[in-house]
């Protein structure tokens, strides 16, 4: 329902349109009371029965009612022509989110923008209000460059509408969606901080935890994957700056931060150069009661001729001065050394070393060699990458496949996951690292492309892809032709076989010609039978893929099925980040089979500027496709 300049919203009077986003069209307006400008958001996606528009309006003065400085101000709400819409603060500054995906973002700077959107989150917390919705392109940068977090609640509100996530139960961005929300569970305050977490994440290096290429990847990441450490992708990160951000994503909601501030400022402090400990900070040495404040050192003196001495405790050691805890007396050169020697309290200056003790210091050196090189070799066959491999890659319900992998500790408990509905086997690494498992394929399986995974310790190491087809495609390559003799070569007896009424026995010397009974022919010689050819090797099956044709915003999208074999799956249409769900199709078998579908609401035309993007098709069997432009 577009809305042209002059329209009167409420106070309001609409001006132009200034952006396009999934959740509607927004406008830029103007209150001629108040010398105001204000943005006008029209939200098509939410539709107004009775119970979607009684929940707007809780919802929207809910909003309205928060006031903060790092939250976007609501005006006024409404509804035009059966489209709910709301008025907000005008923000001319853009959105953080171009100055995020330019690389990593300065430490003062993002520690500023995080804790701006922090107390923003803790303030919206405490009146009952989750965001959902949290990410770089939700914080608008006010005149001094301050954060202010736009869109509260208004992931909420869509899950009454008809747009829905992959999962059909929730909406939000995958990148930085919690694991509870990917899942469709109980999302509170904590699903917020999470997604925080991650914009720290990518601020700190440049780049998302979870960045698998496709939706269908990063969903799945989200709940059953744990992330790169932050250091890993910027070495200037230390260890502290991991643990924070790698607590703040969680899978559990109960073992992050109980707050965005106490995150930010636990990120803050790790940030900060390590203090030196007490050992390494500088001692004021108190002066002894007899000398003045300043002690004077004796300049060394050369060594000179001395008679052999006996074995004294008493010379072993030198008093120390400790701060204000020194005690004693500064002692002049020891005989035995060539300077003075300050050392600490209960601390001994050791005798001089004997040639046994050399040869000591000698061997422990070697043998710390010899177990560093050990720690290393093993460090470098644990760090070698998880490989697996898959006796075939090419399958049919019902048979079996060998799993194996290399590159596990050794003693590892794990599964071997197969997708697209998981199932999973058990295994258990040798000695060595290796899994060696028989996976046996469902009969109840569907057709098309899935993905075989090993997983340990909450997190999966590595995977290889399975096409399962029918079992018609995957006939055995030495199977003999129909009607072919199954011999390949001559009879082992190398003659012809008997025929009815000849004699079982050949004679062993030619019959005499003299004999009155006409002269028989002689024996053909025998013809061995010829082989049977070979058969073919089948074509090996095709991957199943799909392509889109085109995408309508207002009437349908088309795409082709490539040797997909038939049956039903899932599709969603994908623009600017976010998918839609358009339900389920159904499949044909074929090479290409073209099928066409309501383009679900939510799908724009593309717009370069407006910032509307190109769109592409999300199917459960075949993957993703490339991306075209979208029609009106």
């Amino acid at each position: 329902m577009p809305i042209g300049p002059g329209t009167k919203l409420g106070q309001y009077i609409v001006q132009d349109a200034i952006g396009e986003g999934a959740m509607g069209v927004v406008y830029r307006a103007y209150h001629p009371q108040l010398e105001r400008t204000g943005a006008v958001k029209v939200l098509h996606g939410i539709g107004l029965d009775l119970d979607s528009a009684a929940r707007f309006r809780r919802e929207a003065q809910a909003i309205a009612q928060l006031r903060h400085p790092n939250v976007l101000n609501v005006f006024d709400f409404g509804e035009y022509e059966g489209t709910p819409y709301m008025i907000v603060e005008y923000v001319p500054g853009g959105s953080l989110a171009p100055r995020v995906k330019s690389g990593p973002v300065e430490r003062t700077a993002a520690i500023a923008y995080l804790r701006g959107i922090a107390e923003a989150l803790d303030y919206a917390h405490k009146h009952g209000i989750v965001h959902r919705d949290v990410k770089p392109a939700n914080v608008l940068l006010g005149p001094d460059d301050n954060p202010i977090l736009a869109d509260f609640g208004l992931a909420k509100l869509m899950e009454s509408s008809s747009i829905k996530s992959l999962t059909g139960v929730t909406t939000g961005t995958p990148a930085y969606m919690a694991p509870e929300q990917v899942s469709g569970s109980q999302v509170g305050p904590a699903a917020d901080r999470y997604s925080l977490a991650v914009m720290a994440y990518e601020m700190l290096t440049g780049s998302l935890p979870f960045d698998e290429g496709g939706v269908l990847e990063v969903l799945y990441a989200q709940v059953h994957r744990e992330p790169s450490a932050p250091s890993s992708v910027n070495h200037d990160l230390g260890p502290r700056v991991d643990s924070v951000i790698l607590r703040g994503m969680a899978k559990d909601p109960t073992v992050r931060w109980s707050r965005c501030l106490d995150f930010v400022a636990a990120l803050e402090t790790a940030m900060k150069p390590a203090t030196a400990s007490a050992a390494e900070k500088t001692i004021a040495f108190a002066a002894p009661a007899a000398v003045d404040k300043t002690v004077a050192i004796a300049p060394p003196v050369p060594p000179r001729k001395r008679a052999p001495r006996a074995a004294s405790t008493e010379v072993q050691g030198t008093t120390v001065f400790a701060g204000e805890d020194a005690v004693g007396a500064l002692r002049g050169p020891d005989p035995a050394v060539p300077h003075p020697v300050i050392t600490w309290r209960g601390v001994k200056v050791p005798a001089r070393e004997g040639k046994g003790s050399r040869k000591r210091n000698y061997a422990f050196a070697a043998a710390a060699a010899v177990l560093v090189l050990l720690l290393g070799v093993c460090g470098y066959v644990v760090l070698l990458p998880t490989s697996l491999h898959l006796s075939r890659s090419i399958v049919a319900p019902g048979d079996s496949i060998v799993v194996s992998a290399n590159h596990i500790p050794s003693g590892q408990t794990g599964q071997i996951e197969l997708h697209s509905v998981i199932r999973s086997y058990g295994f258990r690494a040798d000695a060595i690292g290796r899994v060696t498992r028989e996976v046996a394929i469902p009969f109840d399986i569907d057709l098309g492309a899935h993905t075989v995974y090993i997983c340990w310790a909450n997190a999966c190491r590595a995977s290889a892809a399975l096409q399962v087809v029918d079992s018609v495609a995957l006939a055995p390559s030495d199977s003999p032709l129909p009607g072919s003799s199954p011999s390949t070569g001559p009879s082992p007896s190398g003659s012809p076989r008997s025929t009815p009424g000849s004699s079982p026995r050949s004679s062993p010397s030619p019959r005499s010609s003299t004999s009155p009974s006409p002269t028989r022919n002689p024996s053909p010689t025998p013809t061995p039978p010829k082989p049977t050819p070979t058969p073919p090797k089948p074509t090996p099956t095709p991957s199943a893929s799909v392509t889109v044709v085109s995408i309508s915003a207002t009437l349908s999208t088309k795409v082709t099925f490539h040797y997909f074999y038939g049956g039903s799956t899932t599709v969603s249409v994908c623009q600017n980040g976010k998918c839609y769900a358009a339900g389920t199709v159904t499949v044909g078998a074929g090479a290409n089979v073209s099928v066409s579908f309501k383009t679900p609401v939510g799908i724009a035309p593309t717009n370069s500027l407006l910032g509307v993007g190109q769109a592409y098709v999300v199917t459960g069997c075949c993957g993703a496709t490339g991306s075209v432009t979208v029609g009106a």
